[in-house]
């Protein structure tokens, strides 16, 4: 619109210096009707550019850009006609209009050649770049997140057969306790197995998959151990990798609670860090896990880490032989 209104204006001063009616009214009616039709022709181009245009990752050719310029012609000339009030008798208003409505397209056709040049020119080949860069951004996304899944995937077998090992033990000892472990073991699944498909579950998810978790344990190791989790209400909400914790927790159990002699506590603690970072603690009193107890499930934890959070997250073993041993897990938190 400035463009067109900038040759309007020219166009109404140059009719006025040939005319040699130099005053302002005069001015102001050649420019608000040159205003109307160039602005008439340059909305009609846009138009039918949009309209027939197969995007910008096509190249227009000579007949488009034909067809483009006959429908904007098309559309423009009867708007021109009911606008103007065309009193010379001795040419038909239609034909006035029509020859008026020629001579002012001619003067906008350099729209049609620019737009023409930065789609072919400019346009297309940026577009088709952009679009390539997508593709191959979401097919590193669609592997990465093909091989979370199957990272994922790994982990419900593992804890499940290990959970029906221990009732297999129960069902000879203690009739009782393996019909609680199995209805605690049924309802785990239920609730949980879903949530192992997604990204990323809330906090509060994950300490409902801790408490059941534990309180299937306890059954299997005959209460050989105590828990306690605190993780603040307002922080519930937060998102984190899934059974990211629990695994944390089934090693402190494995190379720790299991292979000790009396009787010890598991303590899980969450805090947030500056507000950007969700710092977990999982503490285990036996004080025996070493680096070299990596097993599956901690290597499997790891390779997750890295692929939804890259180089964000960080976890560490620090162990007191004896005493006590503290897997730290922070991660930052993510929208």
């Amino acid at each position: 619109m400035l463009i067109n209104s900038t040759f309007a204006l020219l166009r109404a001063l140059y009719d006025i210096y040939l005319s040699e009616q130099i005053n302002f009214a005069s001015l102001y009616t050649a420019f608000i009707g040159y205003f109307k039709v160039m602005n008439v022709f340059g909305f009609a181009l846009a138009f039918t550019y949009l309209f027939l245009s197969r995007g910008p990752d096509v190249k227009l050719d000579l007949s488009r850009i034909l067809m483009i310029g006959i429908m904007s012609f098309a559309i423009s000339a009867p708007i021109v006609f009911f606008i103007f009030n065309w009193s010379d008798n001795q040419t038909h208003p239609i034909i006035q209009a029509l020859v008026y409505s020629s001579s002012a397209f001619l003067s906008t056709t350099w729209a049609v050649i620019v737009m023409a040049y930065v789609q072919n020119r400019e346009s297309q080949p940026k577009f088709q770049l952009i679009k390539q860069k997508y593709i191959e951004q979401f097919k590193v996304r669609e592997q990465t997140e093909l091989e979370l899944h199957l990272l994922q995937a790994q982990i419900e077998p593992h804890f499940f057969f290990n959970t029906l090992a221990s009732l297999h033990n129960l069902i000879d000892i203690d009739a009782e306790k393996a019909k609680y472990l199995l209805e605690e073991l049924t309802e785990y699944l239920r609730s949980t197995v879903p949530v192992f498909r997604y990204k990323f579950v809330k906090l509060g998810e994950e300490k409902e998959m801790l408490i059941r978790y534990l309180s299937i344990q306890k059954v299997r190791f005959s209460n050989k151990f105590d828990f306690d989790i605190q993780i603040p209400k307002e922080l519930e909400h937060l998102p984190i990798v899934p059974m990211s914790l629990l695994t944390l927790v089934e090693n402190a159990i494995k190379h720790g609670i299991e292979k000790t002699n009396g009787k010890g506590n598991i303590t899980i603690s969450c805090a947030m860090t500056n507000k950007k970072n969700i710092k977990a603690i999982v503490s285990d009193s036996a004080g025996l896990y070493t680096a070299s107890n990596n097993g599956t499930g901690l290597e499997n934890l790891k390779s997750r880490l890295k692929i939804t959070y890259g180089d964000d997250a960080a976890l560490t073993i620090k162990a007191l032989p004896e005493k006590e041993t503290l897997a730290v897990l922070e991660v930052p938190v993510y929208d």
